[in-house]
Parts: structure tokens; C-alpha cells; sequence
């Protein structure tokens, strides 16, 4: 049977004899060079690169995304604040200058696709960098222009950058010599990328570069808090559509719709699990193997200062505001040299965080954060509350720590009218634990000098030891010991803010079998002493009680404030503060006596031994501190469910939305009856015609359907819609068996009328159809 010609098929015939006269199983009528040319034609590839000049500005935009993607990595190591006006320069900057440079961008007309040379956009880009990093970031030193030592500042930060990161306690403060790390690492990435970008062919050599920017925060940004895990989703993410744009692939709505949540979730699912997947080790952490700037604080002790402080005992020292009055800590000394009491803190440049103290937990714990303002305080030391995990201080303040004893310093003498912001994870003891707790092994903090400088013994130091056995006689484990020595000098000695100061080892001895009278100093440094000869490691520490309230959440501090206690170091759980002073023990509870000898000997010597206090650190809270748990349990917090579950029900939504009509097409498509195939072909052109506005009524008849179809569509459908219409009637009311053929060639033209239908419904218009609720309860 022939095949009728086009001019024959612009109408439906009549059947002749009780049968259709054309062919069913014809293709649909359109010819090879009618669809080509249809098709619009994509400007030929240049002989230079092999890519158009569109496509080459348009991976721009990924290029540049993947750039901020890796300067993202940065925030482990500086806060976003400090961040943004450097992605602003450094992202937009160089990918700016680099399209302008390579002549792209105005491209003449005769030579559209060839960028100019290399050389002048690397030299210009480099001096670009070194200008705008002068006077942006070191506008101060140059005065806002590029001046020979503005320019010297630039190169000279940069060189020492790296290792003034790794050296510091992160977050790092947003200071110019530390920014200038980030702002040349993004400069260079988006400067190559860009350039690959726009003079090579590769689809995904431009996306090299971010990523071994990446490296950079990766690598420097270890001991950092938060997490990097978006970045590489994001890289992943931005690359495809690199590779999308420059490889020429064509894509629809729908399957962006379906892909894009589907990755998304895959990509949440991956960093949520990842880090819990079995043999993944810590990282390897460069800080290690670098030497830090460490600043050793002034030689004058702060306990010498107690008696002057006790002198002056009205003069204003500080005021906090708290929601609860605590002691609070000024300075740590923890060597002593059986004349002066002494610091050997090692103070590390910080943003504000304060790591917590490793292979330690005191337990339970409770936030406090502290608003301090600073009237009178001589030194270098700034009060706190027992464990400071963040202090936030004014712009260009210089803030120190020491990891060790998590005391705060500024590094220069205090001025007045500083004002700070600290807040601490505060120990809550458990007095049943401590009971049997070892004392930590530091030789260090045990050890007191024994003979004087002509070599000869020292003989306090065996009274000491005398003195301190008799005190603690009876008692068996060393926190008991810490408890009895200091009830002890509680009850047989006596508190004189006028006592002679000093806590050499005279005069120590001196107050302990003669005047049995003393401030604060003497009884702290008198503990300290002889803790040390029980093997006790111990330390001084000189701070302030709470003071005197002058509102409801306001303290203020004066000199006769000023309080010295012990600490004695516990292995597995920190230090434990203890007051030997009298009248402080019933105001600080840190210490609890145990409730007699145990029963069972054996069995509690097994479990120190055996069942130490966990040496694993404290979980992080986000800011550097151990974790609050005296609350309630741990666990993620609810709103992270809250939103985890709803970008599921999102995502599942959008796609069974995409999903949905492949399934409904492909299930009509493929059914096993050829006269149910042909009806399910003409009822996917009537969903397809509603796109164009036809009304879903369903009482249409074939022929207004195809009426309205060639009404809307013009003559791009051909005989496309009357003939398939034509076969429905036929196979719906007229009674006929149609064969495989014919369904086949029904979906033919169903193929052919849904190609016009997408290029003439707008894509946000097909959008809108598939994800609305209606278009899912469609059979």
C-alpha cells in the first residue's frame, strides 16, 4: 500500500468499504531536511578552542560559584564576618580582569572565538593582586594607595601568613597579616580557573584550580570548629554544571527537577553518615610540626599582689554581669621555687576560642557566660569563670591563652574601661566519683626544691612533709587527702586580712607552727606546699570571690575580693579547685569529704586500676568548650530533625513530581493491548493540549481536539492530530482491533505533536503544571 502524499494528508479522508485507505503504520510525514531545517543551528565551533564564546562566558558563572565554594573552607579558620569582604575582592575581582583582559567580552567580529595573549593578563593580574590587597586590606599602612611599604607589608604578611595561622588558636582574629592568606589563594584560583575557562577546550580542567584551593582551609583549618562537608557537595554540584555548559548537552526541566533534589539528598546522606563511617581516622594536623610565637607573661607574681589588693580593700577592681555569682580566676602558678609562687603559662595568639583542657572531663557541666568591665586591674591577666571556652574582646584587641590552664591574657597592661565577654562550661563535681579518682602523673607538678643554692638539704621542706602527714593520717586515696588537708587548716587556723604576707618557705613555716594566722596566700601556697610532699600535683591559683551585688545581675568586685585557692589535678577529670581559707568552704562546694573508708578494700583499688576516669576529651560544642550536659541528654537538637525531615518530604515530593509522568506516559505507552496503546497515545496528547488551554472537561470529541490542537500549534502539526484522531474514533466507538503497527504509529505522531507542544509552553509554565497536586492524581 502507498503512502499518501503530504498535500493528500492535510485533511482526514472518510474510511472507503469499512476501512482506512492510508497507512497506520506509517512514520510520522516529516522529512530529514524539514526537521533540519527546523532546528536552529549552533554557531560552529572556532578552530582555537572548539567552543563558542557564549559557552566559554557562560561556565563563568560555575567557575566563579566553585571559587566561593572553596573560600568557604575558610570559615574553620576565620569568621564569616571577616570572610565576606574578601570573597567580594578576591572571587569577583580577578575573574573580571581576566575576561576583560583575554578580549572575549568585546570580541570584533572576524575573530569572536580567540582570546588575546596570556602574558599581559599574568602580569596584570599579579599587580592587580599586590594594589588591591594594599589597599584594601592594608589601607592603614599605605594610606589607601599602593606605596613601596604598603606593598612591602603585603608580600612580608604573606610569606609569614601560613605559619602565623597554624600558630594561633582558631578561629584566628580577622587582622590584615592573617586575611591576606585567603585573599591570595581565592585571587590565584579564580584567576586560573577563569583563564582555563576561557582558553581551553577541556570541559573540566577549569574546575581544577578551586579545588586545590580547597586544599588550602583543608589542610590549615584541622583544629578549627564546624564543618566542611558542604564544600565539596558543593564543588561536586558546581562542576556538573560546568561540565553541562561546556560539553554541550541539552537537559529538561523535569530532569533537573529530579536530579538536582535526589544529588542534594544523596549529598546530605553522605555528610551526615561520612564521618561516622569505620577507619577514618583524625586528620593530620600540620600544627604539630610548627614552633608557635609563644609569649611568656611578666615575672612579677599575682599573689605578691594579695596583700596590696587586701590593703586597698575599697578601691573598684572590675564589675561582671552573670546570671549566677561565681569565683573567678585571674592568673594560674603552677612553679614554685620555695620563695615566690610563679607562671609558666605559654600564651597563644587566639580569635576567642579556648580549647578545652585534653584527656579530661569533669563531668556534668553548666554555661555561664560573663559580661566583664574593668576599672582598676594591674597586669596583663583578665578574670574569668573555671572553664573559659569563648572571650569576645573589642576590635584589634590582641587576645592570648593558654592552653593549659585556659587563662585569658591580653599580652599588655590593662586599660581602663575594658570591657570583654567570656563564656564558660563550669564543672559540676561528682564528689562520688572524685572519691576514688587517681591523681594525674606530672612530675612537674609534684616536684619542690629540696636544697638551697650551697647544696645542703632544706629542712622545711621535711616539715612540711611531717606536717601534711599528720593532717591527712588515716586517709587512702588522693582526693580524700586533698579534702582532709584542707578541712584541717580550716579548723586550726585562723583568717587576718592583716597577717604579714609573703609565702616562702620561712615564711610558710612560720605560719604554720607560729602564727597560725594568714590571708588567703599563705593558706593557698601552705596547701600547695604540702600537697606536693603527699604526691599531690598542684598549683595556685590568685582570682576574686563573687563580690557585692549592686543589681540583679550585676556584681561589683573590689581589693578585699581578692582570693588565692589550690587546685589539685586529677587524672581523667582536670583540676578540682579546693578552699582552705575559712569561711570560703561553705561558699564553694568543689569540695565534698567522703563518707568514711570503704567496706570493700579490694574491689575499689580494682576499679582505679582498672576503671580509671575515661582519658578522652570533652565533645565540642560548636566554640571550643566541653559540652553541656547538665541539662539533659546529648544528641543533635530537635529543629535539625524538624529540617531534615522536611528537605525529605521536599525532596520526595519533587520527585515523584518529575517521576510521575514518565510513569504514567511509559505505562500507557507499553501496554500489552495495542487498542489500549493507541487511546493511551491520544489521551497523552489531550494532557499535553491542557498545557495550551484546553479545558480538562473530558467531553471534547477527537475532532475539537484536533481542531483546537491545529488552532494553537498552526501548521507545525501537519496531519499529525486529524489522523490520530481519525484512528481513535475508529478504535473507541467504531469497533476496530488495531494491531501492533498501528499503535506504534499512533505513539509516532504523539511523539511528533508532543515536541511542538514543548518548544511552545514556556519552561516555567511546564514547571508549575508538573509539580501541582493535580498533575499527580492524573491516571
Amino acid at each position: 500500500m502507498t503512502t499518501p502524499t503530504r498535500a493528500a494528508r492535510t485533511a482526514p479522508q472518510p474510511p472507503q468499504g469499512g476501512g482506512p485507505t492510508w497507512d497506520w503504520a506509517a512514520p510520522p510525514p516529516s522529512s530529514h531536511t524539514a526537521r533540519a531545517a527546523e532546528r536552529p543551528q549552533e554557531p560552529a565551533p572556532s578552530p582555537a578552542g572548539g567552543l563558542s564564546r557564549g559557552r566559554r562566558l557562560w561556565s563563568l558563572l560555575p567557575v566563579t560559584g566553585m571559587t566561593a565554594a572553596s573560600g568557604y573552607g575558610f570559615h574553620r579558620i576565620f569568621e564569616l564576618h571577616d570572610l565576606l569582604p574578601v570573597f567580594l575582592v578576591a572571587v569577583l575581582a580577578p575573574v573580571a580582569l581576566s575576561t576583560v583582559l583575554s578580549g572575549l567580552l568585546f570580541a570584533r567580529k572576524a575573530r569572536p572565538n580567540r582570546p588575546t595573549a596570556l602574558w599581559p593578563s599574568v602580569l596584570l593580574t599579579g599587580v592587580g593582586w599586590l594594589v588591591t590587597a594594599a589597599a584594601t586590606l592594608f589601607h592603614q599602612t599605605g594610606g589607601g594607595l599602593p606605596t613601596p611599604h604598603a606593598l612591602h607589608a603585603v608580600w612580608a604578611a604573606l610569606l609569614d601568613s601560613p605559619h602565623a595561622v597554624l600558630s594561633t588558636i582558631l578561629p584566628a582574629p580577622g587582622d590584615p597579616e592573617l586575611l591576606v592568606l585567603p585573599h591570595a589563594v581565592l585571587w590565584l584560583a579564580a584567576f586560573a580557573s577563569t583563564e582555563l575557562a576561557l582558553r581551553t577546550r577541556n570541559s573540566l580542567l577549569p574546575a581544577v584550580p578551586p579545588v586545590l584551593a580547597f586544599g588550602a582551609p583543608l589542610v590549615l583549618g584541622v583544629d578549627g570548629t564546624g564543618s566542611d562537608t558542604p564544600v565539596p557537595a558543593a564543588l561536586a554540584a558546581l562542576a556538573a554544571v560546568l561540565l553541562l555548559i561546556r560539553s554541550g548537552a541539552r537537559f529538561s526541566i523535569r530532569g533537573l527537577a529530579f536530579g538536582l533534589p535526589t544529588t542534594a539528598v544523596l549529598a546530605l546522606v553522605a555528610g551526615l553518615l561520612g564521618p561516622h563511617l569505620p577507619g577514618l581516622g583524625a586528620p593530620y594536623d600540620p600544627r604539630a610540626a610548627v614552633t608557635p610565637h609563644i609569649v611568656h607573661p611578666e615575672s612579677t607574681s599575682p599573689l605578691d599582689q594579695v596583700a596590696a589588693w587586701m590593703h586597698n580593700g575599697d578601691e573598684k577592681v572590675f564589675t561582671v554581669k552573670a546570671t549566677s555569682a561565681q569565683n573567678y580566676r585571674l592568673a594560674v602558678l603552677d612553679a614554685y621555687d620555695g620563695t615566690t609562687w610563679s607562671s609558666t603559662a605559654e600564651l597563644t595568639r587566639t580569635g576567642g576560642r579556648v580549647p578545652a583542657e585534653k584527656g579530661t572531663d569533669p563531668g556534668r557541666t553548666k554555661r555561664l557566660t560573663q559580661r566583664f568591665s574593668v576599672q582598676r586591674l594591674p597586669g596583663i591577666w583578665l578574670p574569668a569563670a573555671d572553664r573559659p571556652s569563648f572571650v569576645t574582646a573589642p576590635a584589634h584587641t590582641d587576645m592570648a591563652v593558654d592552653p593549659d590552664s585556659a587563662v585569658l591574657s591580653t599580652g599588655r597592661d590593662i586599660p581602663s574601661a575594658f570591657s570583654y565577654t567570656v563564656t564558660s562550661e563550669l564543672p559540676v563535681y561528682d564528689a562520688d566519683h572524685l572519691q576514688y579518682a587517681a591523681a594525674a602523673d606530672d612530675p612537674k607538678l609534684v616536684s619542690l626544691p629540696r636544697t638551697d643554692v650551697a647544696g645542703q638539704r632544706i629542712p622545711s621542706v621535711d616539715s612540711f612533709a611531717k606536717v601534711a602527714a599528720k593532717a591527712t593520717a588515716g586517709s587512702t586515696y588522693p582526693y580524700q587527702q586533698a579534702v582532709r588537708l584542707a578541712d584541717w587548716l580550716r579548723r586550726g587556723y585562723a583568717f587576718d586580712p592583716t597577717a604579714i604576707p609573703g609565702h616562702t618557705y620561712r615564711g610558710l613555716e612560720f605560719f604554720l607552727t607560729d602564727s597560725r594566722r594568714g590571708t588567703s596566700e599563705q593558706f593557698a601556697a601552705a596547701f600547695a606546699v604540702m600537697a606536693r610532699t603527699l604526691g599531690l600535683p598542684t598549683r595556685v591559683v590568685v582570682g576574686f570571690r563573687p563580690g557585692t551585688r549592686t543589681s540583679a545581675d550585676t556584681w561589683q568586685i573590689t581589693g578585699k575580693d581578692v582570693l588565692a585557692w589550690p587546685e589539685v589535678e586529677f587524672r581523667g577529670i582536670g583540676w578540682v579547685p579546693f578552699y582552705p581559707t575559712p569561711g570560703e568552704a561553705s561558699k564553694n562546694r568543689a569540695s565534698v569529704a567522703p563518707a568514711g573508708e570503704p567496706k570493700d578494700r579490694k574491689a575499689v583499688d580494682k576499679k582505679i586500676t582498672e576503671e580509671p576516669r575515661p582519658d578522652t576529651a570533652p565533645k565540642n560544642n560548636g566554640r571550643g568548650g566541653t559540652a553541656v550536659r547538665a541539662t539533659g541528654t546529648g544528641g543533635l537538637p530537635l529543629w535539625f530533625y524538624v529540617l531534615v525531615v522536611g528537605l525529605a518530604l521536599v525532596t520526595a515530593y519533587l520527585s515523584y513530581a518529575a517521576w510521575a509522568p514518565y510513569r504514567r506516559r511509559a505505562r500507557r505507552r507499553k501496554h500489552p493491548d495495542p487498542a489500549r496503546r493507541v487511546l493511551g497515545a491520544w489521551q497523552q496528547i489531550v494532557d499535553r493540549l491542557t498545557e495550551l488551554g484546553l479545558p480538562a472537561t473530558g467531553a471534547h470529541t477527537a475532532e475539537e481536539v484536533a481542531a483546537f490542537g491545529a488552532d494553537r500549534l498552526g501548521d507545525g502539526v501537519g496531519s499529525h492530530l486529524p489522523t490520530l484522531a481519525m484512528l481513535v474514533n475508529e478504535v473507541g466507538y467504531g469497533g476496530r482491533t488495531p494491531d501492533a503497527a498501528s499503535a506504534d504509529a499512533a505513539w509516532a505522531h504523539c511523539d511528533s505533536v508532543e515536541k511542538i507542544v514543548l518548544r511552545s509552553v514556556p519552561r516555567r509554565e511546564r514547571l508549575r503544571r508538573t509539580l501541582h497536586p493535580g498533575a499527580l492524581l492524573r491516571r
